[in-house]
């Protein structure tokens, strides 16, 4: 276990106001974060069901319970601090501070729940993947929900207040807790009131110059607004600055979580208000109101500052690169200031807060140039996402091998389906014995199918403006168009879906690709080519599955049509994952049937079948499945081990097995685990990254590997057809592209920003101790 202390140079020894703000400079203050958020955990651990707010005037520490709005933030500085350092001892102390806040799930009084218990428990689920968070961030959605009135269009803040039905800016910031309810249960509700919420919000609380007002007090009545005014400003027509922060942080969020660029237009609109408002210092961190009366000799606002900080770093990632450069550089800005002795705190000053001087409420003389616990946590925030994008633009090579290797696989296939040439200009390569088998009547389904079962994730982060979200909304506009050629009747690129039993195979693909891009793939299509879609899917009915990893293919088809359509022929679904809990044979391995095969259908099939059908029947509410999706979970967690230990260290993995001609397919489960962010703490997602690039590198750039037209040739490394079985084809090979799932997570993700690491194999041939590989007992 490492030391919590660390060795710290004062924060600001080396920090300068050039340009550029580095890494190692960014670190240091992290550093200096851990070590005053664990002395301050180590004062309120023992003040149970205590928590951090501010300072007193004699530099006493103010706590407050888990009722109050600010219980979250500290429990969430932990974990972001845990996220940066992977300390045990600040995962303790996350888990020991969150637990604390359970029973705020069922709050119903007040708005304030999504920061409690997003910040808490949603940095909790999204760096631990522990299932028993879950329920809690689904349950505090329900209780959020119940405070919205869909006349309105609103959820109202306060309760009991000389405002009829009053809104604050301030609530944009919980609608990050409904969508990411949605993600987690399925249930849409949650994200039709944060849209519902987030319009009603544009339309009323926002001047035409991009400033907002704090409070709206709606009429329940008829609708629309009865009055705007503040609550913390300096008058009712001022620019509160934490509630112009609150605003923008809002936007980005909305954006980020719906694609839709009426949010990021707005987040812009705001943002160009900001930064360029006369009344914001050089240094970049905003009086309390930008028009508060005595400017320039106003109480500046660190809280103001650090939100909105950790907003433009986001928003510069979804803008083109003249405004990314102008956002960036103030958030680079904001981040020196707040860095410096000014406004950062020495180790074990300052109630052991990181920053000094903010503003909590300034007309009651309330937390006023005093540490504030929501400030120090949009701040460890603002570092991390300004880290990663560093380290983002550091590692980045391997991002960009990994998109060109999706492009040069999917190019033809998506291009030729979109404009009816597939048929007319796709190879069909088969070995001599399968000629017979007339394997082009299945494998134009079995390109499509395949191709979009692994770079679905990619097309559902969306299109955006920068280089890489223009290449997706290319390709999206492709994959529209094609799949409505690939069920028209009129198509000469119709694909088949009866004709042999093949199609039931690639059916599946096809669906399971479909359910993992429901936003940019399945919603984007047009009513017409939806009811064919589904009635191609069905028609698969008619085709009876082998009894062995085929049980699945009918299982995946059915869940998809319980997903969309909510009718489905649950049989089927139901006598797959019976037969397979039979089939298991231990240590994460399942029989393809009654009999063990030493291959890779465990990854190319079974277990990334298996977790999406269980996810869908988990996420629907079929609790009868639930201790199996628990056991699955385990078993595809430790089978993603398995697959990272056969990786050696020039990047090659064992040719064994039928279907190899599959290529980095082999590796379905090791990416699909990556994706979910369900890694075992002992494989970082950087040696995952690394490991998977070399393979890429590796069987990508073998010469045969594509013929000149550009399409796959049969082979493992190269074009070697004497590999290939006889129910493989061309449009077999393209199940290679299951192993770029992870590439759904967004570049500033970790799995794509931290530093390169050495795989298990590289690092136990270079002579370092590893963690001894154990089976698993079930």
């Amino acid at each position: 276990m490492r030391s919590i202390v660390l060795l710290i140079f004062s924060a600001f020894s080396t920090f300068s106001f050039g340009e550029v703000v580095k890494k190692e400079e960014v670190k240091e203050v992290l550093n200096l974060s851990v070590q005053q958020s664990m002395k301050m955990y180590n004062k309120v651990k023992k003040m149970t069901g205590r928590f951090p707010r501010t300072i007193d005037s004699e530099g006493k520490l103010v706590t407050c319970n888990d009722a109050w709005w600010t219980s979250g933030f500290f429990p969430g500085t932990l974990w972001l601090l845990y996220e940066y350092s992977q300390l045990p001892e600040l995962k303790e102390a996350a888990i020991y501070m969150t637990k604390q806040l359970e029973r705020q799930q069922y709050t119903t009084d007040n708005h304030d729940i999504g920061f409690i218990i997003n910040c808490s428990y949603g940095n909790a689920y999204r760096l631990t993947q522990n299932e028993s968070y879950k329920p809690v961030i689904i349950n505090a959605a329900k209780s959020l929900s119940t405070r919205f009135n869909p006349r309105v269009g609103c959820i109202r803040s306060w309760d009991g207040n000389k405002w009829k039905y009053p809104v604050i800016i301030d609530n944009l910031m919980n609608l990050e807790l409904l969508l990411e309810a949605t993600r987690l249960s399925g249930d849409s509700s949650f994200y039709h009131i944060a849209v519902s919420h987030a319009d009603t919000t544009m339309k009323y609380h926002f001047r035409p110059d991009g400033s907002s007002y704090h409070v709206v007090s709606y009429d329940t009545i008829n609708g629309g607004c009865l009055l705007k005014a503040t609550h913390q400003g300096a008058f009712d027509e001022s620019a509160w600055s934490r509630g112009q922060s609150w605003g923008l942080y809002g936007y980005v969020l909305m954006y980020r979580s719906t694609k839709d660029t009426k949010y990021l237009n707005h987040a812009i609109k705001i943002a160009d208000f900001l930064i360029n408002h006369p009344h914001l210092p050089e240094d970049k961190i905003p009086y309390w109101d930008y028009n508060a009366a005595n400017i320039p000799n106003e109480t500046r606002d660190a809280s103001a500052g650090a939100i909105m900080a950790s907003a433009l770093i986001e928003l510069s990632s979804y803008t083109n690169k003249t405004l990314s450069d102008k956002y960036l550089a103030v958030a680079k800005q904001q981040i020196r200031t707040l860095s410096s002795p000014d406004y950062l705190a020495k180790t074990g000053t300052n109630g052991n807060f990181i920053l000094m001087k903010s503003v909590g409420y300034m007309f009651k003389n309330s937390e006023v140039n005093a540490p504030l616990s929501y400030t120090d946590y949009y701040f460890v925030e603002a570092l991390l996402r300004y880290k990663r994008l560093l380290e983002m633009r550091e590692n980045n090579e391997d991002r960009a091998i990994w998109i060109d290797a999706l492009k040069r696989i999917s190019y033809p296939v998506l291009k030729n389906l979109s404009q009816n040439t597939l048929r007319k200009n796709m190879p069909v390569e088969v070995i001599p014995e399968a000629i017979e088998r007339k394997r082009e009547v299945v494998t134009h389904l079995e390109a499509v199918g395949r191709l979009l079962c692994g770079i679905a994730p990619w097309l559902e982060l969306g299109a955006d403006s920068t280089e890489e979200g223009r290449l997706r909304d290319e390709y999206l506009q492709l994959c529209i168009r094609g799949l409505k050629n690939a069920v028209d009747p009129s198509s000469p690129d119709m694909l088949n879906f009866t004709t042999d039993r093949q199609a039931l195979v690639d059916a599946a693909f096809l669906a399971q690709g479909l359910s993992r891009a429901p936003n940019q793939l399945w919603n984007k299509m047009d009513d017409l080519t939806q009811k064919r879609l589904i009635l191609s899917l069905k028609s698969t009915r008619e085709i009876k599955p082998l009894k062995n990893n085929w049980l699945l293919f009918t299982a995946m088809i059915e869940a998809f049509l319980l997903k969309t359509t909510g009718d489905c022929q649950f049989d089927k679904i139901d006598y797959a994952l019976r037969h397979f809990d039979e089939w298991y044979q231990g240590d994460a391995w399942y029989g393809d049937g009654p009999d063990m095969h030493f291959d890779y259908y465990n990854s190319f099939v079974i277990h990334p079948m298996m977790m999406d059908i269980l996810t869908i029947l988990n996420d629907a509410g079929y609790s009868s499945y639930r201790s199996f999706f628990e056991k699955e979970q385990k078993r595809w967690i430790r089978h993603a081990e398995q697959l990272e230990r056969l990786i050696s260290p020039e990047g090659t993995f064992p040719a064994i097995g039928r279907s190899l001609v599959y290529r980095f397919g082999a590796f379905h489960v090791l990416s699909q685990v990556s994706l979910k962010k369900a890694l075992p703490d002992y494989i970082s997602p950087a040696q995952v990254r690394c490991a998977l690039t070399e393979v890429i590198k590796k069987q990508i750039q073998a010469p045969g590997t594509f013929d000149n037209a550009g399409w796959l040739q049969l082979g493992f490394c190269g074009h070697q057809p004497e590999l290939a079985e006889s129910y493989i084809s061309t449009g077999s090979l393209y199940l290679c592209a299951a192993v770029f799932l992870p590439l759904g997570l967004s570049p500033e993700d970790r799995f794509w920003s931290d530093q390169p690491a050495a795989w298990t194999n590289k690092k136990i041939w270079a002579g370092e101790n590893v963690r001894i590989d154990k089976s698993l007992k079930f």
